[in-house]
């Protein structure tokens, strides 16, 4: 639904209000409402909520700004790595990670969530095939970021998230490129569907090596604003920003061609190789 654009949704550090009309507009001044599909990563950063606005009101709020954009399709991560948690994936009631927004998205009626037991993402609107993942990777052929890459004109939002703690994307250029750094673990466990099936399952997850440190420089953000293909607007606290799929593809691919250790804190093999992986409390790709 619509809502009053005077309305105060968050107050920032130097006092100013955070309404809801202006969220909309630096959303749509980034182009987030210039695409058929729209991934949204979200954090809300840009200052404290107001405190007129109880918890629930304040993600309906979001949500509708959100759905203000009229985008055809809106994806969510609700990512769970309920492998790497050694717990099984329930379909419709294991929660997400991802932030409040995504969890309310995944507990709408309109929302269908995918069959990944560690990258699960919610679609609501007309691709709902990009939930209808296949395969056994989360982020390989069949899996929903491989699905996303095939939509001509799709976008990513980061919605008080920022591109270096959150650019999952990156990690299936990575996958697509098999990356020295990385390898293919699997995992094991049972998934829940919505039927309420259960049935055993394996999944792969392309994770790093023991001691390889991932670090996406300043100067890979630098570059796609100064090259105009990376949108970012201040919005109180925080930011809102936006590239094209194809935007964020071909520039990580163009930066690993060119220097395979250029989203590490160090060259991949200045240490052993070590295949060593940390279960339980995992909330991203490791």
């Amino acid at each position: 639904m619509k809502r009053d654009s005077s309305l105060k949704v968050f107050q920032s550090r130097d006092k100013s209000w955070v309404t809801y009309g202006e969220l909309v507009q630096a959303m749509r001044n980034v182009k987030a409402d210039d695409c058929e599909v729209l991934l949204i990563h979200t954090d809300l950063s840009f200052g404290l909520p107001s405190r007129d606005l109880k918890r629930k009101e304040l993600v309906e709020i979001l949500f509708d700004a959100i759905c203000e954009l009229e985008v055809n399709t809106l994806v969510f991560p609700t990512f769970t790595f309920s492998y790497g948690n050694h717990e099984d994936y329930d379909v419709l009631n294991t929660k997400c990670k991802m932030g409040m927004i995504n969890e309310y998205a995944r507990k709408r009626e309109d929302a269908i969530r995918s069959e990944d037991p560690l990258m699960s993402v919610c679609v609501i609107g007309d691709h709902k095939e990009l939930a209808e993942v296949s395969g056994n990777k989360s982020l390989g052929a069949g899996s929903f970021f491989d699905r996303f890459h095939q939509i001509e004109n799709a976008r990513i939002l980061f919605f008080g998230s920022r591109l270096p703690q959150c650019h999952t994307h990156m990690h299936y250029v990575e996958e697509k490129l098999r990356v020295p750094y990385r390898y293919d673990k699997e995992f094991e466990g049972h998934i829940i569907d919505k039927e309420g099936n259960i049935r055993e399952d394996k999944h792969i997850l392309y994770v790093k090596y023991r001691d390889v440190i991932p670090c996406v420089p300043p100067s890979f953000e630098k570059e796609l604003i100064e090259q105009g293909v990376f949108l970012k607007q201040a919005v109180g606290d925080s930011y809102v920003s936006s590239f094209t799929e194809k935007a964020a593809y071909d520039k990580a691919v163009e930066w690993l061609t060119r220097d395979v250790n250029c989203f590490l804190a160090e060259p991949y093999d200045s240490k052993p190789l070590v295949k060593e992986y940390s279960y339980g409390n995992v909330t991203t790709v490791q």
